[in-house]
This record gives C-alpha cells, structure tokens and sequence, in this order.
C-alpha cells in the first residue's frame, strides 16, 4: 500500500534524489580523471612503441651491411672413443 503523500515523504524523496545525483557526478568527475590519465599513458606507450620499432629497423639496417664474419667450428667428431664398465 503506497504512503500518503505528504511534505515530510517529499522532502525525503527530494533528499534521496539529490543525494543519488551528487553520488553520481562524483563518479563521473572521477571516470573523466582516470581517462584523462589513460590516454596520457596511451599517448606515452605509442611514443615508446615508435621508439622502439625505428631501433629494431636501425639495427636491421646496419646488421645488413655487415658481411657475415666465418665462425670457428666449435663441435668436431671424436673417433677415438675409450670405453670402461663402472660397478655399483
């Protein structure tokens, strides 16, 4: 069964209303903030993706015009094996 309606249940449901809305503009004001601060950080993380990218061309570039050096064997094939048995 609904109240009756009266100054007092109005004032009350003015109070909850107003109380809801600063809730929510405070949430809002803080989502605007942490955006903020994320497309910072976004804009940060592309300048360093950029970076990092024309460092890993430049070392491409400059390993290409380097002739590859002969490198020593360092493995070789062992034909002369001496076996023994171990107890235990």
């Amino acid at each position: 069964m609904p109240r009756n309606q009266s100054e007092a249940s109005n004032q009350l449901e003015l109070y909850k209303l107003i109380t809801e809305k600063q809730i929510i503009k405070q949430e809002l004001a803080f989502i605007e903030q942490r955006k903020g601060l994320l497309t910072q950080r976004l804009t940060t993380l592309q300048t360093q993706i950029d970076t990092t990218e024309n460092n890993i061309k430049k070392i491409r570039h400059s390993e290409s015009d380097i002739p590859p050096v002969a490198r020593p064997k360092i493995f070789f094939e062992a034909t002369n094996y001496q076996t023994f048995e171990v107890e235990y």
